[in-house]
C-alpha cells in the first residue's frame, strides 16, 4: 500500500492546525501521473521501503498567514535530520549545506514548496516539527528535552568517560531525548571544549555536549543529573 510518510503526515497536521481554512489546491503528497512517468527522479513515488513516498508539496497561502518561504527558511534553521531538501520560489536547499541555491527545475514552486525527507527509517519519525511559525522551539525539537545530535560516528557511552564502554554509535545526525546533564571527561572537537555530558535514556548512556546541536554548552532546561 503506498503511504506518505510519518514524518510529513506530521508537518501537514501540525500545518492544518495552525493554519485552519488554508488553501490546499497545490499540495501534494503520493505523485500524479506526471511524477510517475519520472520514476525515481521524484520523491513523490513511493520508491523508498514498502511504498513510501517521501515528499509533501503546501500551498502558498498568505491571506490565511501561510507564506511558503518563511516556513522554508525556517525549516532549513531547524536543520532536522529529516530533511533532504527543500524548494520554494525558485530555489532549493539541500541538507548537505543548508543553504539556498538556484532551482533549474521546470517548476519553480511559487504557488507550493516542496520537502523531500530523508530515504531511511527517520523519515517516518513522527515527532513534531520545531518551527517557530507552527508554535515550536528552536530547542532542536518541539518537545521538552528533545535535541538533535550533529557529526557522524558519536560514541555513546555507559558513563561521561572518554574511556567507558560504547552502548551505540550515532552514524550521522539524530534526534535524542536528553533526561539529564552533567560532567565529566573534557571533550576537544571542531575547534571547542566541552566537559558537559547528556544522558540519553532512550540509549542507555551518554555523549559529549559537544555533539549536541545547540550554541550553549550546558543545555537550557535541562536537570543536572
Amino acid at each position: 500500500m503506498t503511504r506518505v510518510a510519518n514524518s510529513l503526515e506530521t508537518l501537514r497536521d501540525q500545518i492544518n492546525a495552525r493554519f485552519p481554512g488554508r488553501n490546499i489546491a497545490s499540495d501534494g503528497g503520493v505523485g500524479d501521473e506526471a511524477h510517475q512517468k519520472k520514476g525515481k527522479a521524484s520523491d513523490h513515488n513511493p520508491w523508498y521501503g514498502p511504498g513510501i513516498v517521501t515528499a509533501r508539496d503546501f500551498t502558498h497561502d498568505p491571506a490565511h498567514g501561510l507564506n511558503i518561504q518563511e516556513i522554508a527558511d525556517q525549516l532549513l534553521a531547524s536543520r532536522d535530520p529529516r530533511i533532504k531538501y527543500v524548494i520554494a520560489n525558485g530555489r532549493i536547499a539541500t541538507n548537505r549545506d543548508w543553504q539556498w541555491a538556484p532551482y533549474d527545475g521546470a517548476n519553480p514552486h511559487e504557488a507550493h514548496f516542496h520537502i523531500s525527507v530523508v530515504a531511511d527509517p527517520r523519515c517516518d519519525d513522527a515527532h513534531p516539527w520545531a518551527l517557530p511559525i507552527l508554535g515550536g522551539g528552536n530547542g532542536g525539537g518541539a518537545e521538552p528535552g528533545m535535541f538533535v545530535t550533529w557529526g557522524t560516528g558519536v560514541n555513546v557511552r555507559t558513563e561521561p568517560r572518554l574511556g567507558a564502554p560504547v552502548v551505540t554509535v550515532l552514524a550521522g545526525p539524530t534526534r535524542v531525548r536528553v533526561g539529564c546533564q552533567t560532567r565529566g571527561d573534557m571533550v576537544n572537537t571542531a575547534g571547542r571544549n566541552n566537559d558537559a555530558w547528556s544522558h540519553l535514556p532512550d540509549f542507555g548512556g551518554y555523549i559529549s555536549n559537544i555533539f549536541i546541536d545547540h550554541p550553549a554548552a550546558w543545555l537550557p532546561d535541562v536537570g543536572e543529573c
